[in-house]
């Protein structure tokens, strides 16, 4: 009780003081045992984290992802990032953005009744989840505008990446192509495989006849996409089609007469009506993609940095 009235008179008499007794960890300590706040993690800007602290902010991160385990890896992660939040300056969030957040997260329940059911597994009520959602948007807020002028890309940046990575930027070989597509999957009953062998068959006599390509596709496809644009894929590359479908129409000269071929996914009439090869991509076009990869990286290193400073104003860290 003795220890319990001296720090109850030393964080009183701190406000007296220019807060000088209150920089010590020990006083924060007796404090967190009156007020059932637990074991003293860390003192931030001469503010207290808490054992309870963790707990809160952990139960809310796990009802945020949608579980409930957690291990001593990503609990100690947990309280680094809550020791850094500490020492973020205070600021307004507007109460649209943190209610926005919200909803979006009750949005992935099917109704409030699941929300709410969730939150009390967890731990957590709707205010608490207010303030930790306000809390993280504001922190997200301040760093993006501490670190904005350090994620700028420049030109002179963007060339030299160009240049020493000008193979990884290289247009594949596109082919656009047209096809009468009939549905077939691997693994589709024999009699289903012999009705649609026989269809494709049919399409290639009638096309042998010269009836127009667009107009049989329109009325026979099974490809609901493409169909109403006369069969017509546009330009595809190797990674957007099957690999049996592209190796035949790389085969295939521009406007040749259609080939017949069998896929995993069914049968098709094919036919290529345009190649553009496989050519080295400019810096113009290139542009956009190396500027976000660079900003990306740079940003990794700054809020690293930043974390670091923010983690340096920590006077004390129970490990």
């Amino acid at each position: 009780m003795k220890n319990v009235l001296l720090a109850l008179i030393a964080i009183g008499a701190g406000a007296l003081t220019g807060d000088w007794l209150v920089r010590f960890p020990v006083v924060h300590q007796v404090a967190g045992d009156i007020f059932q706040r637990g074991k003293l993690i860390a003192l931030v800007r001469q503010s207290g984290v808490f054992e309870a602290d963790l707990r809160a902010r952990l139960r809310e991160k796990q009802f945020c992802a949608g579980r409930e385990d957690s291990d001593e890896a990503e609990r100690i992660a947990l309280r680094d990032e809550l020791i850094a939040s500490e020492g973020l300056p205070t600021n307004t969030v507007t109460t649209n953005d943190s209610d926005r957040a919200l909803v979006d997260l009750r949005n992935q329940f099917a109704d409030d009744r699941q929300f709410g059911a969730a939150l009390h597994r967890s731990g957590v009520s709707q205010p608490t989840l207010r303030r930790a959602l306000t809390k993280a948007i504001h922190g997200q807020e301040w760093i993006e505008n501490q670190i904005a002028s350090q994620v700028a890309v420049s030109d002179a940046e963007v060339r030299k990446y160009f240049e020493q990575h000008q193979a990884e930027f290289m247009q594949p070989t596109r082919i656009r192509a047209r096809h009468i597509f009939l549905a077939a999957p691997e693994g589709s009953a024999p009699e289903l495989m012999q009705v649609k062998q026989q269809a494709i068959l049919d399409i290639a006599v009638r096309l042998g006849r010269g009836e127009d390509f667009g107009e049989l596709a329109a009325a026979v496809s099974e490809d609901e996409a493409s169909k109403t644009r006369g069969g017509d894929l546009g330009f595809f590359a190797a990674d957007r089609v099957p690999a049996e479908f592209f190796e035949a129409a790389e085969q295939l000269p521009s406007n040749a007469p259609p080939r017949f071929l069998q896929s995993h996914l069914g049968f098709h009439a094919l036919q290529v009506t345009d190649v553009h090869p496989a050519r080295p991509l400019t810096l113009a076009e290139v542009t956009p993609e190396i500027t976000a990869l660079i900003a990306a990286e740079k940003r990794r290193s700054a809020v690293a940095a930043l974390e670091s400073e923010l983690a340096q104003r920590t006077r004390f860290v129970v490990k």
